[in-house]
C-alpha cells in the first residue's frame, strides 16, 4: 500500500511523515523498528530526520535513516577511502586510460551525492547515468557549448567501466545500479521517502525496488519544488505516482504577501500538481527594488539567495567591508575552523576543558614560538579531557592572551576585530547566511533577500526549459517566514517574478 503527502512550501509534509505515518507504524501497527528505512534525498536531510526522529520516538533504534547512497555503500560494504572514486584518486584512471591521460577530474559532491564535473565528457556521462540513458541521447539532452567527439566520448566511459571492474572501484551511481542488481535490499516492512520531487531515474529505479519488498510506503514531496533537473530529475515521476493522498494544504511559514508572489510564479509553471494552498494568517512583507547596501542587516535573522555560486562573491565583499558577520562557502575572512579555533580558546581562558582534537586543532593556529620547542604532543587522539593548566604543564603550551595570539592574515585580524568592536558574539551562529537558491532547499528564515540576476548561459537554457526556472524562484521566493526583500541589479539577464520568462 503506498500513501503519497504532497503539499506546498512550510505545509508539514516531514512533519506528517514522521508524527502521523512513523507514529502510526510504531505504536499502532507495532512495526519493528528495524524493519523500517527513512530516505532522504540528502545528507543534511538525513542529519535532520535522524535527529528528529529519535527525539520524538526515544528508546527506539532505527537502522535505516539515510540517503539512499548511504544504504548502497552500507549494503556493498565499500571502503570508501579506497574503493571510492573520487577527486583523490582520479588519477590512477588517468594512468590506466591513454585518452584521458591529459584530462582533468576535478568535481564536487552534491548534497544528494551526485557528481558535478567540469570535465564535459564526464558531466554527460554523470547525467547519462542519472538519467538510465545512452552517453550519446545524455549529449544531445545536455546541449553543452563544447564540440563532442563521440567517438571519444564512448572510449571514456569504456575505460572508465574497465578501470572501476579491474580494480573494484565504485562511483556513487554504481552503488545505486549494484544494489538493485545484485539484489541487496535489508530485509524491511516500510519505506518512507521524503522530497520525492527530486530523485532522478536512477534513484527512483532503487526506490521500487525497496519499496516492492515492503508492504507500506509513504512518499512526501511538492513537484513545484524540484529543483535539480541538472542532476537528471524530472517532477514527471512525482506527479505521475498513484497512490492514497493525504494533501497537506496549510502553511505554518509563509505569510500572505510572500504566498501571492509565490502564487505569481506557480501561474507559469506549464507541468504541475493542481493543490489547495492557504498561507499563515500574518500579513508579512514584501519589499522589492532595493539594493544590498539599502536594507539594515543590524539585527534579526537573514538568508541572502543567489542563482549562481558567481553572484555571491560581492555580495561577499560588501558583507565583509560593512563588518557583517555571515556563514557562506566564499567567506575566506572567517573559515569554519579559524572560528572554532577563537571559541576553544575562549573556552579555555573561562576555564573549560577541551577535547584531544580541538587541541590539534587549537595548536595548527600557533606558531612555534607559541608552542615549547620540541613538544611531541601529536597523539591528540589520546587526550581525552585536558583545560589551560594541563596544556601548559604538560603540553608544552606558552601562548596568553586573547584570540588575537592565534595565527591568521591581516585581513582576517581586521575583519574580526570589526566584528568583536561591533559586539558580536563569535559562539553564537551566525544571523546572516549567504547561498545559491539550491543549497537551501527546506530552510526558512525570517527575512530573505532575492537576487534575480541570471548569467547569460542560465538565461539561454531558462528559454528552453522555462518551468525549472520558475520553480527554483518559487523556492527562493518560499524561504520567507516574514520579509522578502527582491532585488534588480543592473545585469542584463533578469527574472522577473510573476512574468514568464
Amino acid at each position: 500500500m503506498r500513501t503519497i503527502i504532497p503539499g506546498p512550501p512550510g505545509t508539514g509534509k516531514t512533519h506528517t511523515l514522521v508524527n502521523k505515518y512513523l507514529h502510526h507504524e510504531l505504536f499502532n501497527l507495532k512495526t519493528d523498528p528495524k524493519k523500517i528505512a527513512y530516505i532522504t534525498f540528502s545528507k543534511a536531510a538525513t542529519k535532520e530526520a535522524r535527529s528528529r526522529i529519535t527525539q520524538r520516538f526515544p528508546g527506539f533504534e532505527f537502522d535505516y535513516i539515510s540517503t539512499m547512497h548511504a544504504m548502497g555503500t552500507r549494503a556493498l560494504d565499500i571502503d570508501t577511502p579506497t574503493q571510492l572514486l573520487n577527486g583523490k584518486n582520479w588519477n590512477g584512471f588517468k594512468n590506466f586510460s591513454v585518452v584521458c591521460k591529459d584530462m582533468s577530474f576535478e568535481n564536487h559532491e552534491t548534497e544528494s551525492g551526485y557528481r558535478n564535473y567540469k570535465n564535459q565528457y564526464m558531466k554527460i556521462i554523470e547525467y547519462a547515468r542519472a538519467k538510465q540513458i545512452d552517453v550519446l541521447e545524455s549529449a544531445t539532452e545536455l546541449e553543452l557549448d563544447i564540440h563532442i567527439d563521440d567517438n571519444l566520448l564512448l572510449q571514456i566511459e569504456q575505460d572508465l567501466k574497465d578501470y572501476k571492474e579491474f580494480y573494484n572501484m565504485y562511483e556513487f551511481s554504481d552503488m545505486l545500479n549494484k544494489f538493485v542488481e545484485k539484489d541487496l535490499s535489508p530485509s524491511l516492512d516500510v519505506v518512507f521517502l521524503d522530497e520525492a520531487q527530486d530523485l532522478n531515474p536512477l534513484q527512483w529505479k532503487m526506490f521500487y525496488y525497496i519499496e516492492a519488498q515492503c508492504k507500506r510506503s509513504y512518499i512526501a514531496g511538492d513537484d513545484d519544488q524540484a529543483i535539480y533537473a541538472f542532476q537528471g530529475a524530472s517532477p514527471s515521476e512525482f506527479i505521475n505516482l498513484r497512490g492514497v493522498i493525504d494533501a497537506q494544504t496549510q502553511s505554518v511559514r509563509v505569510p500572505r504577501t510572500v504566498h501571492k508572489v509565490a502564487l505569481s510564479i506557480l501561474e507559469h509553471i506549464e507541468e504541475r500538481l493542481e493543490k489547495q494552498w492557504q498561507p499563515r494568517e500574518d500579513e508579512g512583507q514584501v519589499i522589492d527594488h532595493l539594493d544590498l547596501p539599502d536594507i539594515d542587516l543590524s539585527e534579526g535573522d537573514w538568508l541572502i539567495l543567489t542563482r549562481t555560486n558567481d553572484q555571491m562573491k560581492p555580495i561577499v565583499e560588501h558583507l565583509h567591508d560593512t563588518g557583517h558577520r555571515f556563514n557562506c562557502k566564499f567567506n575566506d575572512l572567517l573559515p569554519n575552523d579559524l572560528l572554532e579555533a577563537i571559541n576553544i580558546w575562549d573556552r579555555l581562558n573561562k576555564g573549560a576543558s577541551i577535547s584531544g582534537e580541538e587541541v590539534e586543532l587549537l595548536y595548527s593556529f600557533l606558531t612555534k614560538k607559541d608552542i615549547k620547542h620540541g613538544f611531541k604532543g601529536k597523539a591528540y587522539n589520546q587526550i581525552d579531557s585536558v583545560d589551560l593548566n594541563q596544556l601548559r604543564h604538560q603540553h608544552g603550551l606558552l601562548a596568553s592572551g586573547d584570540w588575537t595570539i592565534l595565527n591568521m592574515s591581516d585581513a582576517q585580524h581586521a575583519y574580526i576585530e570589526s566584528l568583536v568592536a561591533s559586539g558580536e558574539d563569535l559562539s553564537k551562529p551566525a544571523r546572516i547566511k549567504v547561498s545559491t537558491i539550491h543549497s537551501v532547499k527546506g530552510e526558512e528564515c525570517d527575512n530573505v533577500i532575492l537576487f534575480t540576476d541570471l548569467e547569460n548561459i542560465i538565461y539561454e537554457a531558462a528559454q528552453v526549459n522555462k518551468d525549472t526556472e520558475h520553480r527554483l524562484f518559487f523556492v527562493g521566493v518560499t524561504r520567507a517566514k516574514n520579509k522578502l526583500y527582491i532585488t534588480n541589479q543592473d545585469s542584463e539577464y533578469q527574472y522577473n517574478i510573476g512574468e514568464d520568462i
